[in-house]
């Protein structure tokens, strides 16, 4: 069997007491927020998506979706919102697909 490769005694090349490197702490990243999510209901997708307006949900729902539905028609997709107390990154967006209802099929006799 061989051995590891991996270094074995890294006390004695690094001491505990030596910095190695030193990194300044950072800022943290302003992002914009939300307490409003919009629900897009299509025929068999569903989008749920972090917006000010519906508008704005409708815009980032047909950016990001690679089928590339009509989110931005109200015929294509019916909208509904929720203020929640909670705060959601602004423009997040989740599209997901409804399950078909299984086949029936013709019962052989």
């Amino acid at each position: 069997m061989s051995k590891s490769s991996t270094l074995e005694n890294t006390n004695t090349e690094f001491p505990p007491d030596d910095v190695v490197a030193e990194v300044p702490a950072g800022q943290p990243f302003a992002v914009r927020e939300t307490r409003r999510l919009y629900r897009l209901k299509a025929a068999r997708f569903t989008a749920v998506i972090a917006a000010d307006t519906e508008d704005e949900a409708r815009t980032l729902a047909a950016r990001q979706d690679g089928m590339r539905g009509d989110w931005s028609n109200p015929d294509f997709a019916s909208a509904e919102f929720e203020d929640t107390g909670e705060a959601h990154v602004f423009g997040d967006v989740v599209i997901s697909a409804l399950a078909a209802p299984p086949a029936k099929r013709p019962r052989k006799g």
